[in-house]
């Protein structure tokens, strides 16, 4: 399928609004000449004009151009948000009218299982999309998408659609270039916190359903359960809320990229570079996995540390998380 036909264009469309990009004016007998057998082309220059792809220019005869493609297909792409706006609406009035129906419980119904790597992810994607509400994860390595981010959940958070709360375990925050791409979750909206452990990865939308994988080995999911309204899925929204009151805070102030150097001093109320070190450090990371993520030397973490311990009066790394605990910080 070509790009352009998920804007609702067919393929002989598409040829045709492609052919009048490429060239000047055209008369119907132009644009037909050298076409393959013996397309409706009046009928074709037609639907283009209707659909606002295609323009006709004063004269005899009549002679047909391309409107500029920035205009006319950001026309048609707002067209098709406007009509997926309304189909999730219409869905979501659907869903309520569902759940108003007296049904019976069927077992078969409470779990969904859901085979191969694609359509795993595909319904990870559609429970945070569909999502009205509030959007819980539980965030591991390994991960079965290649790269790291949640494009998803960025694009989510920028449209403020839908709040998220994530849980990372602590290995997480340890892989090369990790730490940067949750720091631009957060500052978008998401609200972190960093547990010593995660028990298992998930997904789940509006205490509605939630996705987890059945296999050991997350990093080629093959097999992943979808948990409908049970005693089960109120069980994984109980463990959530548990460990996210235990776990720690992640916080953002600044857009400023991680490992932009440190501050020559410490100030009253922490840098960005000093908070990216404490939260690491509060996670437990070494100081080589701390320089790691942030991109610089351990020596350089360890003398951070130092002279923020000398700025608050304290000796140890424990007193200084408490002192920071005390002045509202994390």
């Amino acid at each position: 399928m070509d790009d352009l036909e998920t804007l609702g264009l067919t393929p002989a469309e598409v040829v045709a609004y492609r052919r009048l990009v490429d060239r000047p004016p055209m008369t119907v007998a132009e644009f037909a000449d050298g076409l393959p057998g013996e397309p409706a082309v009046q009928e074709l220059l037609a639907g283009l004009t209707a659909k606002g792809l295609a323009t006709t220019w004063a004269g005899v005869p009549t002679r047909y151009a391309a409107v500029a493609p920035d205009v006319a297909l950001d026309n048609l792409a707002n067209a098709r948000e406007e009509e997926i706006a309304k189909a999730r609406i219409a869905a979501g009035e659907l869903a309520r009218r569902w759940s108003r129906v007296g049904r019976s419980v069927d077992p078969r119904e409470l779990i969904e299982i859901v085979v191969g790597r694609e359509a795993t992810l595909q319904r990870a994607e559609q429970i945070q999309r569909t999502a009205t509400d509030e959007v819980l994860i539980f965030d591991k390595p390994p991960y079965a998408s290649s790269g790291l981010g949640n494009a998803t959940e960025l694009q989510l958070l920028t449209s403020g659609s839908t709040s998220f709360r994530c849980l990372y375990d602590r290995a997480a925050l340890d892989l090369p270039g990790n730490y940067t791409r949750i720091q631009e979750l957060v500052v978008a909206g998401e609200s972190a916190r960093v547990a010593p452990t995660v028990p298992l990865k998930m997904v789940m939308g509006d205490n509605r359903i939630a996705l987890l994988p059945l296999e050991t080995a997350p990093e080629s999911i093959g097999v992943a359960a979808a948990i409908h309204p049970s005693a089960l899925l109120d069980s994984l929204r109980a463990l959530f809320e548990v460990l996210w009151q235990q776990a720690a805070p992640l916080r953002f102030t600044s857009t400023r990229p991680a490992g932009a150097g440190p501050a020559s001093t410490v100030p009253e109320s922490l840098s960005p570079m000093d908070q990216d070190v404490i939260q690491l450090l509060a996670a437990g990371l070494t100081d080589k996995a701390i320089g790691r993520q942030l991109g610089i030397g351990e020596r350089t973490v360890q003398r951070r540390v130092k002279v923020m311990m000398q700025a608050y009066g304290v000796t140890n790394r424990l007193q200084l998380g408490m002192r920071l605990a005390g002045t509202g910080w994390g």
